[in-house]
């Protein structure tokens, strides 16, 4: 079947007024710092900005041609991309010009995304976080603010406004971030690694004990801290619904005071919600 007949190119109007092209079948990629994720979506549902049903990932470092190769099925389908990293963008670009099952490859700037960034310089906001923030929009009820947190590499905390719009926020180093920090920046710290499943004491008996608890508890009470000082400035007489989302959110989520909602792949889904959006050539 050609890529051609499967974009069925009738309008569907959505609860925000967009008009969203009935794109249904694709692929999205979120190209990090540190990892490149990818999403495959089928009967896609803007309304509820749904999960893919199959993922893939590998690190930034490398383009992982062979796994890629393994995880395409049969199906040609297009691409669509935000990346907040150049040379592994033009790996992948340069791979889907090679493989056939990828009929086409777009990376989305902040035009490309449906929300509107009140910024002076919104060419200069990540397409990662104005997409995560793209999918929180659809999610949010809409009578409330959002705060959005993306917990990777880096930790971005974002605000979403009631009327929709993207107001900025905040951006903190991820935990492995400051701990390679640490390490490389003193004569005498370790490089040391953080497992979720081993919860810190806040009370460390060792060098090594005594940073992961400080790495630790204070990621989470500064992550914590932020989201209530953004919630104080969007100034709203509702309280912000707060996203979490990202490879690292399986850290902070047990520990927030707040009440939070754990999305999976929201970068992905808000790409794929431009998707919809984009009229195939």
């Amino acid at each position: 079947m050609s890529a051609a007949s499967r974009h069925s190119v009738g309008g569907s109007q959505e609860p925000n007024g967009r008009c969203l092209v009935s794109l249904e079948s694709f692929v999205t990629v979120d190209i990090g710092n540190s990892r490149v994720h990818l999403g495959r979506f089928e009967n896609f549902r803007a309304a509820e900005a749904t999960s893919p049903v199959s993922t893939f990932s590998y690190p930034t470092s490398s383009i992982d041609i062979n796994g890629l190769r393994d995880w395409l099925n049969d199906e040609e389908l297009p691409w669509f991309a935000v990346s907040v990293h150049r040379p592994a963008l033009a790996s992948l670009e340069a791979f889907s010009k090679i493989e056939p099952r990828v009929t086409s490859f777009q990376a989305f700037g902040y035009q490309q995304l449906p929300i509107d960034v009140t910024l002076p310089a919104p060419e200069k906001v990540g397409a990662d976080r104005l997409a995560a923030a793209v999918a929180a929009n659809y999610l949010r009820d809409k009578n409330r603010p959002a705060i959005v947190v993306d917990a990777g590499t880096a930790i971005t905390v974002d605000a979403i406004s009631t009327e929709g719009k993207f107001v900025g926020g905040a951006i903190l180093p991820g935990m492995r971030t400051s701990a390679k920090a640490l390490a490389s920046q003193t004569d005498a710290l370790p490089q040391i690694e953080i497992h979720v499943e081993d919860c810190p004491q806040a009370i460390g008996t060792n060098t090594t004990e005594a940073m992961q608890s400080g790495l630790f508890w204070g990621s989470v009470g500064a992550v914590q801290e932020t989201i209530r000082r953004v919630s104080a400035q969007l100034g709203s007489d509702s309280s912000p619904q707060i996203f979490f989302s990202g490879g690292d959110v399986h850290y902070f989520a047990p520990w927030m005071d707040l009440e939070i909602q754990t999305v999976d792949h929201l970068v992905l889904r808000g790409v794929a919600l431009a998707a919809q959006q984009h009229k195939p050539s």
